[in-house]
């Protein structure tokens, strides 16, 4: 079966994942055992670990996400805190990597709450998003999202960045320059590690905060509670869930999640692993710019049959979203693969602040005129465009990657007539 292999690990990525299976193997209780409940409209890819995305229908059904239908992508089961654990629950701010004097600050959940609140509303997208887009041409790893690994919610909490003034880190520009602090990481409880660029944290438009509330509740343990970090216009790996220590550091996180495969985009020509330097790959941090269609209307234009070759009349509705805070400036429609366009509405979302939009955009493009295909239905594109002038590639092959990250080609939908 080699010519069916997708690609291969590295033996230090390999060595990890074993070492954590044997940690789950010599745990006497299933530790599944006490996983959330899920709403049954998600749509299920695995449930040990749970990874479930929100159905296309539902997608644009509101701005903020219910948690309930909010996607799920987990690496482990889902920490559990007996209100005792709860109570005592609390976040260790480390800079002792800057300043060997500092002792380790620990904030419990009434220390955050005594703290500026903030509220921040920003869409969290999974790097495989549209992973099935790329396996039409080449099959690769991971989950098989459709466009559906992608929510948005408002979340309040703190600025990280005065979580670590409280700590006694004042200059984080000579803890940079001078200190060589160059990172944030970030370690869960469940011992998923990720970091971040320290100038994103201390950006006082990068709106990186702690939450402990998402829209106007408590972090449910799904999505991250108690706390949960929140990198705004970053792939959703580097907002982590369940946080519990926080440093700053001369060197980006430890493990897979950070420095190996796992999300790192290789070259379109490489399927085995041990032909590059993974060291060398940049991880993934601010994401790209992508668009989806939740919604296809027609209309048989007054005729009582439609067959294959007659003209039907189209409205079509979905959702656009950059990375880095770049504003959606305009979504276009195509029904005849690129021959043609129609510019979409925007709607929700439209009017964010510029430079920091970091929630999607609602769009709705009405009156397209399209063609019955031989199969009965019609076939409609988005391809959205960004404050930068970035638009979206036509097609995926030029990026395809062993891991499947990254899929922001125009996004295609059919609809029967």
């Amino acid at each position: 079966m080699e010519h069916m292999a997708i690609g291969r690990l590295k033996e230090s990525d390999q060595d990890e994942i074993e070492q954590q299976m044997m940690v789950l193997e010599e745990t006497t209780e299933d530790p599944y055992i006490k996983e959330p409940r899920r709403d049954p409209r998600l749509v299920v890819h695995s449930d040990t670990p749970m990874n479930a995305e929100c159905p296309a229908y539902l997608l644009t059904e509101s701005y903020l996400t219910p948690p309930e239908l909010f996607y799920i992508r987990h690496h482990h089961p889902v920490p559990y805190l007996t209100p005792a654990e709860l109570a005592q629950f609390s976040i260790e701010i480390d800079i002792s990597n800057y300043d060997k004097g500092r002792h380790v600050l620990a904030l419990t959940l009434d220390d955050l709450a005594k703290l500026e609140k903030v509220e921040v509303t920003t869409t969290l997208q999974c790097s495989g998003n549209f992973r099935r887009g790329f396996n039409d041409f080449q099959r690769t790893s991971g989950t098989n999202w459709g466009q559906g690994a992608v929510s948005t919610a408002k979340w309040g909490g703190v600025r990280l960045k005065d979580v670590f003034e409280l700590a006694g880190l004042n200059d984080p520009i000579q803890a940079q320059e001078v200190g060589g602090m160059n990172h944030v990481c970030f370690t869960g409880i469940d011992e998923m590690k990720a970091s971040i660029p320290i100038e994103k944290v201390f950006n006082p438009y990068g709106d990186v905060i702690l939450a402990y509330e998402m829209n106007g509740q408590p972090v449910p343990r799904d999505h991250g509670g108690p706390v949960r970090v929140i990198v705004p216009g970053y792939s959703a790996v580097r907002n982590v869930k369940w946080v519990q220590h926080i440093k700053v550091s001369a060197e980006e996180a430890d493990g897979p999640w950070q420095r190996g495969l796992n999300y790192k985009a290789l070259p379109p020509s490489v399927t085995d692993a041990n032909d590059v330097d993974i060291s060398k790959m940049p991880p993934v941090t601010e994401a790209s710019l992508y668009s989806g269609i939740t919604k296809i209307e027609s209309s048989r234009d007054g005729k009582e049959h439609v067959k294959a070759g007659d003209r039907v009349t189209a409205k079509v509705s979905g959702w656009a979203w950059a990375g880095g805070g770049r504003n959606i400036v305009r979504v276009d429609v195509t029904p005849d693969n690129g021959k043609t366009w129609h510019t979409a509405i925007l709607k929700e979302g439209s009017n964010q602040r510029f430079g920091r939009a970091w929630a999607w955009t609602f769009w709705e493009c009405d009156n397209i005129p399209c063609i019955v295909g031989e199969d009965g239905q019609i076939e409609l594109a988005s391809k959205a465009v960004d404050m930068a002038l970035n638009a979206q590639p036509e097609s995926c092959r030029h990026s395809w990657n062993v891991r499947g990250l990254g899929n922001n080609s125009w996004f295609r939908a059919k609809r029967h007539v």
